[in-house]
């Protein structure tokens, strides 16, 4: 008998620590308020708190000094007084408005007006023409790609050409066309025709190169004569080059045969004679350097 009245008191105790409230309790149709309840250990989900025309959105829990609070955001589309039942007990008055001074009865209600017309601008029409022109460019482009590459396939050359090296200097030419055909041996195979031509055509080539003479096209004795109107002929060069070319033509035209030591000696002066108007170029240009001549 004694436990009753203590239990019924500590019931009222903790049913009155329950706090709830509105932030709004007066909002317009549609509107939205928070309600916030404090001091229970069974909060109210949105299903039970969406009552009597009010409709529970969304809930969330704030912790305030020690305290849980439970937000609930609240709206209701239904005019007039809406009580809330957040406990068995306890209720809160939410008023809902309608919107003042507005008659839906006078309103003159249209239908969706249709899709205006606008006039084409000419960046609209421009920029459909350079598309137009991208596309057929690349067309354009595509197939020319295409004969190109056939065109390549057909010569057999790279569709790439590579760069090619630089020359070498054209005594150096010389000199690497000498040796070769040194080592061919014509002489030494009784080829001495060829070999005193081929080494004469090569000394030829290298003066036309060089100094503009058409040597090919000269006998001995014009050759001699135009050499030795350059700046770059010496008494030294000249007799070589008149020794070279004195046996090459007896070889070629009198069928001289020389002694072996005699075709060596036309290899050696053959190299000794572009050396030598090598030297005398660089000379020359470094005599008409001004750089040079101040140092």
């Amino acid at each position: 008998m004694v436990l009753l009245p203590i239990l019924t008191v500590l019931s009222i105790s903790v049913q009155a620590q329950v706090k709830a409230s509105f932030d709004s309790v007066s909002i317009l149709i549609g509107s939205q308020t928070t309600l916030t309840i404090s001091g229970t250990s069974q909060y109210p989900t949105t299903e039970e708190l969406s009552q009597d025309g009010l409709v529970a959105l969304e809930q969330w829990y704030d912790t305030i000094d020690g305290n849980i609070l439970q937000r609930t955001t609240i709206t209701s589309f239904d005019e007039g007084d809406h009580f809330l039942r957040y406990t068995p007990d306890d209720s809160l008055l939410l008023t809902v408005n309608d919107v003042a001074n507005v008659d839906t009865t006078s309103l003159d209600i249209k239908d969706i007006a249709g899709l205006m017309e606008e006039p084409y601008t000419f960046w609209e029409i421009f920029r459909w023409i350079l598309l137009a022109m991208g596309i057929a460019a690349l067309i354009a482009g595509g197939i020319w790609l295409a004969r190109y590459i056939i065109r390549k396939r057909r010569e057999n050359q790279p569709i790439i050409p590579m760069p090619k090296a630089p020359q070498k200097p054209a005594d150096q030419r010389a000199l690497d066309a000498l040796e070769a055909l040194r080592t061919k041996q014509l002489w030494q195979q009784g080829k001495l025709k060829e070999y005193h031509t081929d080494l004469t055509d090569i000394l030829r080539q290298f003066l036309e190169e060089c100094y503009a003479i058409p040597s090919t096209e000269m006998t001995s004795d014009q050759t001699l004569d135009a050499f030795e109107s350059t700046r770059t002929c010496t008494t030294e060069s000249k007799e070589i080059l008149r020794r070279i070319l004195l046996t090459a033509d007896m070889v070629k035209f009198a069928k001289s045969e020389p002694l072996p030591h005699e075709h060596d000696r036309s290899m050696s002066d053959a190299k000794a004679f572009v050396m030598a108007c090598h030297e005398s170029d660089e000379r020359l240009a470094a005599e008409n350097n001004p750089k040079t001549k101040e140092s």
